[in-house]
């Protein structure tokens, strides 16, 4: 009885513990999350793994740079909307973040109805699961009208704090891109 008692009471603070330890990552993925809702992608790669996001523009950038000489209207209207306000000279000094917050416009000039209606959306935490010390994945429900849909986000402790990862791969990212913009 007595070591049931103890098994239990070791599972009870072994929970809680690890409770404790995901707060930051939860406190990272609220934030994120918060900003991207709002459309405010620059603040939202406050908190995105700075080495993906360079990785991000040094496949990116140039594919858009190139892409300002192409004749076609299709692919002159997403370079417009990629660089934004941005024009002449200045496109070539695009920041990390300017890349992530272009691709981000693209994304939402796609379905603006359902960004414009992400604000009112409510999002909870499944779970979190940490695979390793300086891992971790949020997995989330968004509701929104009644509709539900999970998704999960990767995180990565560097430098002493949590950071979202960029799901998709820069390269590949690049490479559609470069198709779109071939087509014409």
């Amino acid at each position: 009885m007595k070591q049931a008692l103890l098994f239990s009471l070791v599972l009870i603070v072994t929970a809680a513990t690890h409770a404790a330890n995901t707060k930051p990552i939860e406190d990272v993925f609220q934030r994120y999350w918060g900003a991207y809702a709002r459309k405010d992608s620059a603040k939202a790669a406050a908190d995105i793994l700075p080495s993906d996001l360079e990785d991000m523009k040094a496949a990116v950038l140039p594919v858009f740079l190139g892409a300002q000489q192409s004749k076609g209207k299709e692919a002159q209207e997403i370079v417009s909307l990629f660089f934004g306000r941005t024009a002449g000279k200045a496109r070539e000094a695009f920041t990390a973040v300017d890349v992530y917050s272009g691709l981000n416009r693209l994304v939402m000039a796609g379905d603006p109805q359902m960004f414009d209606s992400l604000k009112d959306a409510s999002v909870s935490i499944i779970f979190v699961r940490t695979p390793a010390a300086n891992e971790a994945e949020i997995h989330f429900q968004v509701t929104l009208k009644g509709a539900s849909d999970t998704d999960a986000e990767k995180l990565i402790n560097k430098n002493g704090r949590w950071w979202i990862r960029v799901k998709d791969d820069p390269k590949e990212t690049a490479a559609h891109f470069k198709q779109l913009f071939a087509k014409g």
